[in-house]
């Protein structure tokens, strides 16, 4: 007589381990690295402490994890974009969209870099750093420098420093809401999903408005 094939236990699921790199990501932009435990986390993510150390050896490597994840996604969009881009007035454009895309689903990121950088110096970013800056930060001063060459933007302009302003507005403007929202609106106003929309469109047109030359006559 044939054995009946013995069933197999499911394994850890793939939505399982999203779950976990969602809820920490959320947690460690709301209190920080060092303020939340693994158990904190897994109770967030409704699975048990041994899934998360299934996936990841420690908090520290599941933090990096919640980075790295962030990043390479933001790579992969803005290549995308970029790839796309019939100019480069459009490609300096798609920079700024394509953050918007990735804030408006994630607007606790920005909160969650700034305590790498402030806390730590962004130690635990180093890696995912120098891959944003070989792909994405290098092909977007590229983009500036041959745009530069053709007459089509300002030759007085450091490639770099441009990249810089270029993709710092969206993450300030997310970081910053609140007090902005006070600012040009007034006391217990803020920006919504909506304006945020206006503003990443503004931060491309305001991009490239700064790298056109200046009309001569």
């Amino acid at each position: 007589m044939t054995a009946s094939p013995v069933a197999k236990s499911p394994g850890p699921s793939a939505s399982s381990a999203d779950a976990i790199l969602d809820a920490a990501e959320q947690l460690f932009a709301s209190h920080g690295y060092t303020a939340i435990s693994i158990k904190e986390i897994a109770s967030k993510a409704g699975v048990n402490v041994a899934l998360i150390y299934y996936y990841h050896d420690s908090k520290e490597a599941l933090y990096r994890h919640v980075i790295e994840r962030f990043v390479g996604e933001l790579i992969r969009r803005v290549t995308a974009r970029l790839d796309a881009a019939p100019d480069a007035e459009q490609a300096i454009r798609s920079v700024t969209r394509a953050q918007f895309e990735m804030l408006s689903l994630k607007p606790h990121v920005p909160k969650l870099i700034v305590r790498e950088i402030v806390d730590y110096q962004a130690s635990h970013a180093v890696g995912v750093l120098r891959e944003l800056g070989a792909t994405l930060f290098r092909r977007l001063a590229g983009i500036i420098r041959e745009g530069q060459a053709r007459g089509a933007f300002r030759a007085d302009l450091d490639p770099n420093f441009a990249a810089f302003s270029t993709i710092a507005q969206l993450p300030y403007f997310y970081i910053a809401r609140p007090a902005l929202g006070v600012l040009a609106l007034g006391e217990g106003q803020h920006f919504d999903d909506s304006a945020a929309a206006d503003f990443a469109r503004h931060a491309g047109d305001f991009a490239v408005a700064a790298l056109r030359p200046t009309p001569t006559g």
